[in-house]
C-alpha cells in the first residue's frame, strides 16, 4: 500500500477520536523516527488512535491506514532517492490551509525530534542545529493575510522543499548510513 493521503489520513484520525490534526501527527512520527532511527508501529499508532481499542472491528479500516502512513513515511525517510515528502493537505486547498497544516507539521517534528528525551537539540550537528532554529520559526506560522497570489505558492513550496530536505539533512546526521568508504575496496 502506499502513502494515505492527508484527507486519509485526518479522516481517520478523526474517526479514532485523535485530537491532534494529521500534519501534526506526521510531523511528530517523523521527529520520533529522526530521533530513534525507528519507531514502533503499534506504539506509536496507541499514541495517535486517541480512546480506540484496538479490538474496535469499527476502527480497523483506521488504525490500517494510519499503519500504512507509519511504512511509507518509515521508508522514504530510509530511501536513498530522498522520496521523502511532509504530509500536507493537497494542492487544491486553500495556502492559507496548506500554511497552517505545514506550521503544524513542524511543530510535530520538533516534538517528536525531542520528546521522551530522545535528543538534546544542543548536540546537533551546526547544519541540523540551523533547520531546527528555521523549523521553529515556521511552526510559529499564525494566520495571516495572503492573497493566494502565484508568487505565494511559489514562496509556499519552496519553504516546503526547505522543511523536506532539511528534515532529511537532520536524519541523515542522526542516522547516518553506511558509505562506501567503510567497506573494503576491491582492487
Amino acid at each position: 500500500m502506499s502513502e494515505p493521503d492527508f484527507d486519509h489520513v485526518a479522516g481517520a484520525l478523526e474517526r479514532l477520536g485523535g485530537e491532534v490534526p494529521a500534519a501534526e501527527v506526521h510531523g511528530t512520527l517523523c521527529g520520533m523516527i529522526c530521533a530513534r532511527g525507528a519507531v514502533e508501529p503499534e506504539a506509536w499508532l496507541a499514541d495517535v488512535a486517541g480512546a480506540a481499542q484496538a479490538g474496535d472491528l469499527l476502527g480497523q479500516d483506521d488504525r490500517r491506514t494510519l499503519l500504512a502512513l507509519h511504512r511509507a513515511t518509515s521508508g522514504q525517510l530510509a530511501d536513498p532517492e530522498l522520496g521523502f515528502a511532509p504530509l500536507l493537505p493537497p494542492d487544491e486547498a486553500r495556502l492559507a490551509a496548506r500554511t497552517e497544516a505545514l506550521g503544524d507539521w513542524c511543530q510535530g517534528f520538533l516534538f517528536g525530534l525531542t520528546r521522551d528525551g530522545a535528543r538534546d537539540l544542543k548536540r546537533l550537528p551546526e547544519q541540523s542545529m540551523e533547520v531546527v532554529k528555521d523549523l521553529v520559526n515556521i511552526a510559529r506560522v499564525t494566520e495571516y493575510e495572503q492573497h493566494e497570489r502565484e508568487e505565494d505558492e511559489a514562496a509556499f513550496v519552496e519553504i516546503v522543499e526547505y522543511v523536506r530536505m532539511g528534515v532529511l539533512l537532520i536524519n541523515e546526521e542522526l542516522n547516518p548510513t553506511p558509505t562506501d568508504a567503510k567497506q573494503p575496496r576491491l582492487h
